[in-house]
């Protein structure tokens, strides 16, 4: 006798049927009424079709050891991914939506283990052929309805880069904003470009272009080892932070200018830096070739950017909230990131021929489990380069003599 098995076995259908309920309220009501980015549209189906896999063994197995092992595994997994898109949810549910959400992560385990219970007892067979069955059909309505009826919203937003204009002094202080995370990289990119300026021997007094400059973060430290620095920004207020910032007599300069049309003379500059600009950019292409064309023959080409993949979504476009509290809600944007391979092709059609590439990561230690419990970046939080370019990548290109 296994009276808490009887009670499971004896909720498996009333379970059921209150998640399939949920989820219609969810999906006719507060779906239809908000819509559905591309992205949330395509995690639906994979939670639904993930939900089929781990429902499958209580269907088509006998519960022997192995197949209850990977019941259990699927229904972990099943029951963590559906959690995925709270970062989404959080900007676009209001309190009724999140609500109804509440109850589906609390039902979704719950159905799972009742069926597990009506397996591991050899009951509720047509039940258990007839839910995953359901849960195929639910992806597939997901998919039709959403994707191919093109219902989905296309991930198109803006990038918002206008935040830069009111950052002020926090280019260079403070530890809630998001830009703590972009001074807390400054140096490990400043290491690797000293490093290449020394392999391609650039020494100082070199002439170098910070193309989207910011607060000045790479370019101060280059004017203060000795080479002759011009930042661009197309931001007046990062400029004025770079300014101030500057020690006096140093050979550096800021000018407002557009990485698209840079108004350099052709061949000046020894070394040209688009660090962590291209993915702000509709046209990203066209700044690399602006860049080359400033580069004297010889010269280097430095880029920092964010490759266009899932683990990229998660943590450069929505994990930079996980960190900080503050600032704008498209920091980056998903469809501006930008793949190594076409990266590189806009390179080699600008005349330059790639020569590194490598990842870039956060440290994992104790200041960054720090920064995700407090929500603002410890003094310690830190980057490291990586074999993986999988999230951020940087490297740099020559240009042809």
């Amino acid at each position: 006798m296994n009276p808490m098995g009887d009670v499971l076995a004896a909720l498996a259908l009333p379970l059921s049927a209150a998640q399939a309920g949920v989820m219609l309220i969810d999906e006719a009501v507060h779906h239809r009424r908000r819509g559905l980015g591309v992205w949330e549209a395509r995690g639906h189906v994979l939670d639904s079709l993930v939900f089929t896999a781990a429902l499958a063994p209580a269907a088509l197995l006998a519960p022997t050891r192995g197949a209850a092992l990977l019941f259990a595994a699927l229904a972990v997994a099943s029951s963590l991914l559906a959690t995925k898109d709270e970062w989404i949810h959080a900007g676009e549910c209001v309190p009724m939506e999140h609500w109804v959400h509440s109850l589906l992560f609390v039902l979704h385990p719950c159905v799972l283990i009742a069926v597990g219970a009506l397996w591991s007892r050899g009951e509720g067979v047509l039940l258990r052929a007839a839910l995953p069955a359901l849960a195929l059909g639910y992806a597939f309505y997901q998919w039709a309805y959403w994707l191919a009826g093109r219902r989905a919203r296309p991930e198109a937003q803006a990038v918002d880069n206008a935040f830069y204009d009111e950052l002020g002094a926090l280019w260079h202080e403070g530890d809630a904003h998001a830009v703590a995370l972009l001074r807390a990289e400054t140096p490990v990119r400043l290491d690797y470009v000293r490093a290449v300026f020394a392999r391609e021997g650039l020494r100082p007094g070199a002439r170098v272009l910070d193309v989207g400059c910011g607060g000045g973060l790479l370019s101060l430290p280059l004017a203060a080892a000795g080479y002759r620095v011009k930042g661009v920004d197309r931001s007046e207020g990062s400029l004025a932070a770079a300014r101030a910032r500057a020690t006096p007599g140093a050979p550096v300069e800021f000018a407002v200018g557009d990485a698209l049309d840079l108004r350099e003379s052709s061949a000046v500059y020894d070394a040209v830096l688009i660090m962590d600009l291209l993915e702000h950019l509709e046209e990203p292409a066209r700044a690399v070739a602006e860049a080359a064309r400033a580069l004297k023959p010889g010269g280097v080409l430095l880029f920092h950017t964010f490759n266009r993949t899932p683990l990229s979504w998660l943590l450069a476009v929505k994990g930079i909230g996980l960190v900080t509290t503050d600032g704008p809600h498209n920091v980056h944007v998903y469809r501006l990131l930008v793949k190594p391979a076409e990266l590189e092709a806009a390179g080699r059609a600008a005349g330059l021929e790639p020569r590194e590439r490598t990842g870039i990561r956060p440290v994992l230690n104790r200041a960054f489990g720090w920064s995700l419990l407090h929500r603002r970046v410890h003094p310690g939080f830190s980057f490291t380069l990586t074999e993986s370019t999988a999230v951020g990548y940087l490297g740099y290109f020559v240009k042809a003599r």
